[in-house]
Parts: C-alpha cells; structure tokens; sequence
C-alpha cells in the first residue's frame, strides 16, 4: 500500500500543470506527456469513449462484462483523471460537470483557448515582440538565446513560423555590440539559411 501511494504522488507530480495564460504550450506538453504514458488515452480524449462507456438516457453507464471491457474502461477512467490532475484547484469546479475525457477536453478548450479574436491580438504582439527583440543590460549572450528560443516557440504555438535565415540573422542582430565584430562574419556566411539556430548558438559560445 505505502508503495502505491510513492507511485501514484510521483505519476501525480509529473503531469503538467494547467497555466491558463500558456494554454496552447500546456496542450502540446500534456499531449506528449499522456502519449507518452498511455497511447490509447489520447485516442480516447480525441475520440471519446466507446459506446460501452458513455451514459445513457438513464444517466448510467453499462457495467463492463469482459476483461477487455474492463480494460477500455480503466484507461477511459485514467485518461479522465489525467486531466483533471492537470487542472489547478481553483478552477476543479468549473469542470466537475465532465464525466469523460473528451468532454472535459472540450470544456478546457472552450474556457482558456480564447475567442478568435484573441488569438489574433496575441499572435499580433508576439510578432511585434519578435520584431522589437533585443538583448537587454547586463544580459548574458546564453540569456538572450534563452528568451528568444522562448519567444520562438510561443509564436510556433500560434501558427506561425519564421524563415529560418530570418531567424538566424534576428538573433545575430539582438545580441549587444560587443559581439558585432563577430556576428558581422557570421552574417556575411552565404549558409546562413541551411544553419540550426542551436548550431548558430554553439558556434557563437566559442567567443
């Protein structure tokens, strides 16, 4: 008994928790964390539970009657609770209503995704931090590379992707003047556009 709780406090402290500002990064690390876990639960997330599984008009669910039944069962139960594990607190109410996993992954999308609307002022102001991104006082070349990977993979989860060579030559450009004498070199290199931004970066960590 005392090891089952080890296990399931440690399953319980590596789902990902909700941040509602960060939905759209939380949907891309939950889905890898539950395929990861349970191929079959994201299956029924998306797909929903199968017709043994759902209630009916009576408000009950037909009892499994086979082993593989009962199997079904349990991972349309664990997927359910997987994402509610994932839900902080102060927002468990809102969803208690939820009684399968495709359901609730309904209602998250429709609570925190936004209006279509929103979605294009955020995707609006993350392209104009991208344009306006520098390096700031006292900041580490490892700092910047940090923050600016960040902002590239907010702006990937809004759909949009940035050229790779832009990519590159933006990052050259944000960094403080004392790395102009090297990333002037850098800049002029005809393989710019074929160059990973990590690579770009561990070639720079030599200076």
């Amino acid at each position: 008994m005392e090891n089952f709780g080890e296990s399931n406090s440690t399953l319980v402290s590596k789902v990902p928790m909700l941040r509602p500002n960060e939905f759209d990064m939380w949907k891309i690390r939950i889905k890898q964390y539950i395929l990861l876990t349970d191929y079959s639960m994201w299956d029924i997330i998306e797909n929903g539970p199968s017709e043994e599984g759902k209630i009916g008009a009576d408000g009950k669910r037909t009892p499994p009657k086979t082993d593989a039944e009962r199997k079904i069962r349990q991972t349309e139960m664990k997927a359910l609770s997987t994402l509610l594990l994932a839900i902080p607190n102060e927002y468990q109410h809102q969803f208690c209503n939820c009684t399968d996993a495709e359901m609730l992954w309904n209602a998250l999308e429709k609570r925190f995704s936004g209006t279509k609307s929103t979605k294009r002022n955020q995707k609006a102001i993350l392209k104009q931090q991208y344009e306006n991104f520098m390096s700031t006082k006292n900041e580490s070349m490892t700092q910047t590379f940090d923050r600016f990977n960040k902002l590239i993979g907010e702006l990937a989860t809004v759909g949009v992707q940035i050229d790779q060579d832009d990519l590159n030559r933006k990052f050259l450009r944000s960094l403080s003047d004392e790395w102009t004498m090297y990333t002037v070199s850098f800049r002029q290199n005809d393989q710019l556009e074929e160059k990973e931004l990590d690579d770009l970066y561990n070639d720079l960590r030599v200076f």
